[in-house]
């Protein structure tokens, strides 16, 4: 193919529902101005009559399978007709890139896969960035990208019943666990062996969101060992850094941000628990179901070693309303089982003084131990708490 979306282009490529990906948005509605259109001026512009290939064709698609991208679009061109413009942001094609890291998009354009995105992130990423980006692409669910384009899509879809249709609303079957009972990954097929499709998570009382639960689009496995195929030729310690920080099955990034911050190493500030099963389900014994009222529950950390759980509360983070109300009734069933159950909300972790407060408490219900606190070790936890919670400091 001839060009190759790439860089963040790609990422956002990536986070973009398939379900928006597929609604066209009309010429006349992107050019026309606010409160009737869109009001996209570099639409109002009539295009030159020499206008390159690649430009009319990425111009088109903005408003097609490419609405959840940013122009300018940044893509990989062969030498003879790399250029940049107000559409294209050009990049080289790197000469040892394998055909199997890019994904055919029809009309000789391609994507770079997410594996190929992480694994070759820049060596400047913060691995803490970087990290948080595996955890996504490695999970359950994904931030998609806003921008008028999309909130236009999204609203079209809601007002036809589009949603309803391709699963993005109360779908069949949830995207609800990673690992199934025995620990094993899940399949994520439904009953005809299709890919479950995405399906968005609405708080109460919302009519949109930008947080969707999707199949992953990668595993962390895949991660490492695509790096290490890559390590005779160049090694990049930001990737292998970020790849020891990341774990599978995360389902929304504030699951994310407190799993990191709780097993990271140490050396990074972490207080160096083990990693745990995220996002596993748990059957109920018969006990249970009476306290759950419900076959089976998934908790978000599951320390297997010491039957420890750690759910992170917050309806803003849970699918809907049945999920977090349900789970209000599960701590007693866990606990009925064996379990030793302590939750985490954003404001118990996003400010210090309270995760002080209370996080000795919480390792020793679960059996683990806090990281020393020594002062060369509060630098490094204070340095990765302001990386993770920026809007706190």
């Amino acid at each position: 193919m001839d060009a190759i979306i790439c860089d963040i282009s790609a990422w956002e490529y990536w986070r973009t529902p398939p379900a928006l990906r597929d609604v066209e948005i009309p010429v006349d509605i992107a050019r026309a101005k606010k409160p009737d259109g869109l009001g996209l001026e570099w639409l109002s512009e009539i295009p030159r009559l020499n206008i390159r290939p690649f430009d009319a064709s990425i111009r088109e698609r903005l408003l097609t399978d490419l609405k959840g991208v940013t122009r300018p679009v940044h893509i990989m061109l062969p030498e003879s007709t790399r250029y940049s413009s107000d559409f294209i942001v050009a990049h080289r094609v790197p000469r040892d890139l394998p055909s199997s890291c890019v994904v055919d998009l029809g009309n000789n354009l391609g994507v770079l896969s997410p594996s190929y995105l992480l694994v070759k992130a820049p060596r400047k990423t913060d691995p803490i960035a970087l990290a948080l980006a595996m955890f996504e692409a490695c999970g359950i669910y994904a931030v998609s990208p806003t921008n008028e384009r999309m909130a236009f899509a999204f609203d079209l879809l809601r007002r036809e019943g589009g949603l309803k249709e391709n699963g993005a609303l109360n779908p069949d079957v949830k995207i609800c666990e990673y690992y199934d009972a025995d620990g094993k990954r899940t399949s994520f097929l439904d009953s005809e062996g299709e890919q479950l499709p995405w399906s968005i998570c609405l708080p109460s009382g919302k009519m949109t969101s930008n947080l969707w639960k999707r199949p992953p689009l990668t595993t962390l496995e895949q991660l490492t060992e695509f790096s290490a195929s890559l390590q005779g030729k160049t090694s990049n310690r930001t990737v292998s850094r970020a790849l020891s920080l990341a774990l599978d099955g995360s389902a929304s990034p504030l699951e994310s941000k407190i799993a990191l911050f709780l097993t990271a190493d140490m050396r990074f500030g972490g207080e160096g628990w083990p990693k745990p099963q995220l996002n596993q389900r748990i059957n109920f014994d018969t006990a249970a179901l009476k306290l759950a009222y419900q076959g089976h529950c998934v908790v978000d950390q599951l320390y297997p070693s010491t039957m420890g759980v750690v759910e992170v509360n917050g309806e803003g983070f849970h699918s809907d309303d049945l999920t977090f109300k349900k789970e209000t009734g599960r701590t007693a069933a866990l606990e009925s089982m064996g379990y030793s159950v302590v939750s985490f909300t954003y404001d118990q972790v996003s400010d210090l003084e309270k995760y002080d407060s209370l996080i000795a408490q919480r390792a020793e219900t679960l059996g683990l131990k806090l990281a020393n606190r020594t002062a060369s070790f509060l630098d490094r936890r204070n340095t990765l708490h302001g990386k993770l919670f920026p809007a706190s400091r």
